[in-house]
């Protein structure tokens, strides 16, 4: 990759342009043309490096519940439990762990009920009991961008769930899926006995309620969250297949993004191609009364992409999870250290995935969905 294509892959991560000409605006942004542009971010598609082109969605907003979820398995029973969670549609993510906690997937579905009812489904057909639900409680951060000009994590969030989602790139991304947030973000208001009124003046309060969409919105969304046509005019592409006027596309999809329906419109890379091959979950057991005030501070590591507190269990102790990207596995244990220090924990774990079962984007709405 040139000056240039570092330069796209910036400018993209969060706000790829949804505009007639997309491809004009980011050839000004970087000093190229438009067909430039097109042909430079088409080759990063096809090698790879993007893995996708198009919109993160905040799943709350679409009415979806979401949620981590961790289970021990014994090793002969993995196998069943990989093929079970790939055939879920509500499965993003799927990873083994090196730890008793072994198995670790996300999981979002139209109703906390239809969750609860998929999770008791896997311990049945596995047979196995330890399967839980860990839903965040509080989010700090979810941000999955890296700076291309200075070989690190660049720390600029957009507001998202998370999913969105739980969707974590690490999980997820989510995602995942889910990623969305400035600097750091605030998607759960902190408790008011926890912050002075200048705090409050600087928390972006989230609207987490279900979005009353429409059935245009539906279309629209069914749509964007696959991959953009590999066209220099995309947009015009997606009307046409809609048999909408292309400036009608364009403005619900404006809509939607304000309202944080979507979370972020953009590329998801594929972190490893970009250079950044170790990740961790970094988990951290630390003083209820403390976790807002630690997990602000955890947030402001730009190593640390994603940054939630959730339940604990009686043999898993640690409320706060942080995932960590670096070059190596030694950077990323650096980094643990430094947030060690930054915030005084000292009773924390770090996770590396063994082995990666499952991987993709959530598809809503869905015409066959069950889960």
């Amino acid at each position: 990759m040139d000056s240039t294509d570092r330069a796209l892959l910036n400018a993209i991560q969060n706000h790829f342009p949804i505009a007639v000409h997309p491809y004009q605006i980011l050839g000004e942004t970087v000093g190229t043309t438009e067909e430039d542009a097109f042909q430079r971010i088409q080759r990063l598609r096809e090698e790879g490096i993007i893995r996708r082109l198009g919109g993160v969605f905040d799943s709350r907003r679409l009415g979806y519940y979401s949620t981590l979820c961790t289970a021990k398995v014994p090793e002969e029973k993995i196998p069943t439990l990989a093929k079970l969670l790939d055939g879920l549609t509500g499965v993003t993510h799927n990873y083994i762990r090196n730890h008793e906690y072994n198995v670790w997937f996300t999981l979002i579905a139209r109703s906390k009920a239809v969750a609860e009812s998929t999770l008791q489904t896997i311990r049945d057909v596995l047979g196995v009991t330890e399967i839980y639900s860990l839903p965040a409680t509080r989010l700090f951060k979810i941000n999955v961008n890296f700076d291309f000009d200075t070989d690190t994590n660049a720390d600029s969030a957009t507001n998202e769930d998370i999913a969105q989602v739980e969707g974590m790139d690490s999980f997820v991304a989510v995602s995942s899926e889910e990623t969305d947030l400035s600097g750091h973000v605030h998607g759960v208001p902190l408790p008011l006995e926890e912050v002075g009124v200048s705090e409050l003046r600087n928390v972006k309060l989230k609207d987490n309620s279900p979005y009353m969409l429409n059935s245009e919105d539906i279309d629209l969304i069914r749509v964007l969250q696959g991959n953009l046509p590999d066209s220099i005019t995309p947009y015009n592409v997606l009307a046409e297949n809609l048999h909408w006027q292309v400036d009608d596309l364009i403005a619900i999809a404006h809509r939607l993004l304000d309202a944080e329906v979507i979370r972020r419109f953009g590329a998801v890379l594929r972190h490893q191609k970009a250079g950044y091959v170790a990740n961790a979950m970094g988990v951290w057991q630390v003083d209820p009364a403390q976790a807002a005030k630690v997990g602000e501070i955890m947030a402001q590591f730009k190593e640390v992409s994603h940054c939630y507190q959730r339940p604990t269990l009686p043999d898993w102790p640690y409320s706060l999870f942080t995932m960590i990207h670096g070059r190596t596995v030694e950077d990323c244990g650096e980094v643990m250290k430094r947030i060690s220090l930054a915030t005084g924990v000292t009773s924390y774990s770090m996770l590396f995935s063994t082995a990666e079962l499952k991987k993709s984007s959530m598809q809503y709405f869905l015409d066959d969905e069950t889960n």
